[in-house]
């Protein structure tokens, strides 16, 4: 959607325009609360709860063009608020699948670039909250890190430190990740310890 009808209809705030902003970031605000919930109920939920509380806040929204960042944080804030809340932590597998249209040379290097696809979102949902929100923002949203300080109502240095501190256990997850050993059987080698 372009920046400057994303504003009209933000400005707008009447039903046809909130129908259509609901249509356009549904899917990204749901993949964002069940990337912290990992359970699909509940990241309904919580992706309705957000566009509620988006929309009743929405004269709060300073750029318009920045609708979709600013309704991810408010479903992240309410997905942690919720397992804060009811100290509830969801494990599973399963995933949400973004489908990117690009296409493939060959069924060999479609099942490769899958394989890599799954290993990094899997070491994207394996962060800490406050790690997984920034990194989110800043390569999903492609916002700026003064962009996330102000959404997040944190200082600059503390948006670094996060994102500091996300990569480099990016980094070393994927790296433990190189060989071709099934992550239950490493779990199970490091004595079963969960991260």
């Amino acid at each position: 959607m372009e920046p400057e009808e994303l504003k009209k209809l933000v400005k707008n705030n009447d039903n046809t325009s909130r129908r259509i902003l609901f249509e356009a970031y549904y899917k990204k605000t749901y993949a964002v609360a069940y990337n912290i919930l990992r359970s699909h109920e509940n990241a309904e939920d919580i992706t309705q709860d957000a566009f509620i509380k988006a929309f009743q806040n929405i004269h709060q929204l300073q750029d318009g063009a920045k609708f979709g960042a600013w309704l991810a944080v408010i479903a992240s804030n309410l997905a942690r608020n919720y397992l804060k809340r009811d100290k509830k932590i969801y494990y599973t597998d399963e995933e949400v699948v973004v489908e990117d249209g690009s296409a493939v040379n060959s069924t060999e290097e479609s099942a490769l670039r899958n394989l890599e696809v799954d290993r990094v979102r899997k070491a994207i949902r394996d962060l800490p909250s406050e790690y997984y929100q920034v990194i989110v923002l800043q390569y999903y949203y492609e916002l700026k890190v003064e962009e996330i300080a102000d959404m997040l109502k944190l200082r600059t240095g503390t948006v670094k430190s996060r994102l500091h501190r996300a990569r480099n256990r990016l980094v070393k997850d994927l790296e433990l990740k190189d060989e071709p050993v099934c992550l239950k059987c490493k779990r199970a080698d490091k004595g079963g310890e969960q991260e």
